[in-house]
């Protein structure tokens, strides 16, 4: 990729990089299961499955935060410790929610259950601000940090939990297609949120930033590439099974999205920590 900043390295950025794709990927599929849950596509059972399953991704998130190096010595610039701290401290109060919303999953009342889950959502979704103000920028009025992360959540929480459900219809095959066209409809809005990112960041980037985004091949190869124009198209290709009720080769097209979602997902957060331009 192109340097903008020319301290910063590859080697230092990728551990921080992975760090927020993970934190990505745990907090926004919670976020759309529980918003699946709310409106009646999601059952119990996948409800609170999908929760362990995200679980698992931010306790392994937290352990690579416990032995991550001062995040400032890999930007090679300051960044606020209270912040990152407070990071990391509603990413294991998200944690701690994740626990109690999967155990209401299998002993709660439908009312006690997304009740423990709003307040899951709620650590998501403060843990990503947080997350997105401790790795702002002056860039688009300060909001930098937030367009770099918020939209990547929710394409990477779309995918993730749009493939697990896929997955749901082998175990509950009379399960209504609905959930699915759902959650395919709703990577679409994520695709498009992401295109609308792109544009603003750019937009209200410097020149000299804009040139090193836009002259660089990873941009278009894959933020561009495999991000949004491979993830749309497979995506299409997910709701023509999803109408024809078609689950297993839908599920095989969720295993390619959630691929080349995070084929875009990782460079574009590598371009921004490079040229603090979120794409």
């Amino acid at each position: 990729m192109g340097a903008y900043h020319p301290r910063v390295s590859l080697p230092d950025l990728a551990p921080l990089v992975v760090v927020l794709v993970l934190l990505e990927l745990a907090a926004g599929a919670l976020i759309v299961t529980w918003l699946g849950d709310v409106i009646g596509d999601a059952q119990r059972g996948f409800a609170g499955t999908t929760t362990l399953i995200c679980l698992a991704v931010l306790a392994a998130d937290l352990l690579l935060l416990a032995i991550l190096p001062d995040p400032a010595q890999l930007l090679h610039q300051p960044v606020d410790a209270g912040r990152f701290a407070s990071m990391i401290h509603w990413s294991i109060a998200l944690a701690v929610a994740m626990l109690l919303y999967a155990l209401f999953c299998w002993v709660g009342t439908d009312i006690a259950r997304r009740v423990v889950g709003a307040g899951a959502v709620v650590c998501a979704g403060v843990a990503l601000a947080r997350a997105a103000a401790t790795f702002g920028s002056p860039l688009v009025g300060g909001y930098a940090g937030a367009l770099a992360i918020l939209p990547a959540a929710l394409l990477a929480g779309s995918t993730l939990a749009g493939m697990l459900l896929g997955h749901w219809y082998l175990i509950a095959p009379d399960l209504s297609f609905r959930p699915l066209r759902r959650a395919v409809a709703l990577i679409f809005v994520a695709v498009a949120v992401e295109v609308a990112t792109m544009v603003v960041g750019l937009a209200g980037a410097d020149p000299a930033a804009r040139h090193t985004v836009l002259t660089d091949p990873s941009f278009w190869l894959l933020v561009v590439g495999s991000g949004v124009v491979v993830t749309g198209a497979v995506n299409g290709l997910t709701y023509y099974f999803a109408r024809i009720r078609a689950n297993q080769p839908a599920t095989a097209m969720l295993y390619a999205l959630i691929i080349s979602a995070l084929m875009g997902l990782v460079p574009s957060h590598l371009l921004y920590f490079i040229t603090r331009v979120p794409v």
